[in-house]
């Protein structure tokens, strides 16, 4: 992806840099995003990624998306970033890309292990686009509302994004996979078996449970056992890494896009939590859909999150128990983070989806102190960004702010509350 040396585009038209994003921090990196255009379109002019002036890489172009990561960066430490191309403007900063940027505090804390998340897979999806109705759902396409057909291409959108996010996480190398829902987009049999091959290439364990749409089979009076056929016990359930404990949850009602949390499991997990607490164990949720206050259920998509009385009980729950560090959450297709004050400082942890843009998963650092870490990425291999980068401009250009969100909300260290 990077090399020298820094050649000179010399077709004779003038050179955009566009679309660049800050995608990513950590306490050591650094992750950019951009693209270089003249008229004609993508081109593959070669450019400098310059940190504080000094040239930290040389990415010899290609006609597509540019992914450049850097690390080896000090913690706590302001960068000015500049993208260079020859005859190229440096881009002007916007919501997507600021010229500074801070990497992470360090700590002294060990790192105990690591593991990835990934939701909203929709295998089987028949499009994505069109104009987007009330329900969520997809209308025809329109002016500014263009779609992506999964029929009549050589693979697959949603299988190419599958595949590939399979093989970056392999190579992130994490302890583990948790998969929050929306795993067969109708909840078909050979959506789940598809699945279930493509998540046989992961190297290290994979823990699944199901979404919204992956009952979507009752529409046509199937009943179609997911769990089984992913080879996964039901949610919910509680799995323990190096110390923690991770509770994966239910919010589904079957047949229906909105989630709900009733009296059975919120007393299930009320005696998961009573557990974790006694132990001193630090904990995080993990969930489908999104828990959502009264004041804000009208809005989309809160008006497909968890109903507001149960949401209102598990903020409760939450309040009551301080070793939960986080709740992780899909179903949104965004990046976002929220704290409710009926809940305390625990942050509810939106992460983007798998199949489109900016397509990708979350890594996650937990250490022995009790801290976690998260650092959202995009799937970044060739096909998987020309895919993202088209779809990034659907529903007449909203799409990009709502799912992408703000390098806040995808990275960050949370500390355990005193």
């Amino acid at each position: 992806m990077c090399a020298d040396p820094f050649s000179v585009y010399s077709l004779g038209m003038k050179l955009q840099i566009t679309h660049p994003e800050l995608f990513g921090v950590t306490a050591d990196s650094i992750t950019l995003y951009f693209d270089v255009e003249d008229e004609s379109g993508l081109v593959d002019a070669t450019a400098r990624i310059l940190l504080n002036g000094e040239t930290r890489a040389t990415c010899e172009g290609h006609a597509g998306t540019r992914h450049v990561r850097i690390e080896g960066l000090t913690p706590d430490t302001e960068y000015s970033i500049g993208i260079e191309v020859q005859g190229a403007e440096m881009p002007e900063p916007d919501n997507y890309f600021s010229p500074l940027a801070r990497t992470l505090p360090g700590t002294s804390a060990k790192r105990v292990a690591t593991f990835a998340t990934i939701n909203d897979l929709h295998f089987g999806e028949p499009k994505f686009g069109g104009t987007l109705l009330d329900d969520g759902n997809y209308g025809d396409d329109a002016p500014g509302f263009p779609s992506v057909q999964a029929d009549g291409a050589a693979i697959p959108y949603w299988q190419l994004m599958n595949e590939d996010v399979v093989s970056e996480i392999n190579r992130a190398d994490v302890d583990m996979i948790f998969i929050k829902g929306d795993i067969a987009d109708r909840g078909r049999t050979e959506q789940f078996e598809n699945a279930a091959r493509t998540f046989a290439g992961f190297e290290k364990p994979h823990h699944a449970f199901l979404g919204n749409h992956d009952h979507y089979a009752l529409e046509v009076d199937q009943e179609v056992d997911g769990y089984a056929l992913l080879n996964q016990p039901r949610a919910p359930r509680a799995v323990d890494l190096a110390g923690w404990r991770m509770i994966l949850l239910d919010t589904v009602e079957p047949g229906e896009h909105h989630g709900v949390f009733p009296e059975e499991r919120i007393k299930w997990l009320e005696r998961q939590l009573e557990e974790s607490r006694d132990l001193h164990t630090p904990t995080l949720l993990l969930m489908h859909h999104q828990p959502v206050p009264p004041e804000h259920v009208d809005s989309y998509p809160n008006s497909i999150g968890i109903t507001p009385e149960h949401s209102l009980r598990f903020f409760d729950l939450l309040s009551r128990n301080p070793q939960v560090h986080g709740v992780l959450i899909g179903h949104t297709h965004r990046n976002r983070v929220r704290v409710d004050s009926r809940s305390g400082p625990v942050p509810l942890i939106e992460v983007h989806c798998v199949k489109d843009y900016p397509g990708g998963f979350a890594h996650y650092s937990l250490y022995d102190d009790g801290h976690f870490r998260q650092e959202a990425r995009r799937t970044s291999t060739r096909r998987a960004l020309a895919h993202s980068r088209h779809c990034r401009g659907f529903f007449n250009g909203g799409y990009r702010m709502f799912s992408l969100g703000s390098l806040r909300d995808r990275s960050f260290a949370v500390y355990p509350s005193a």
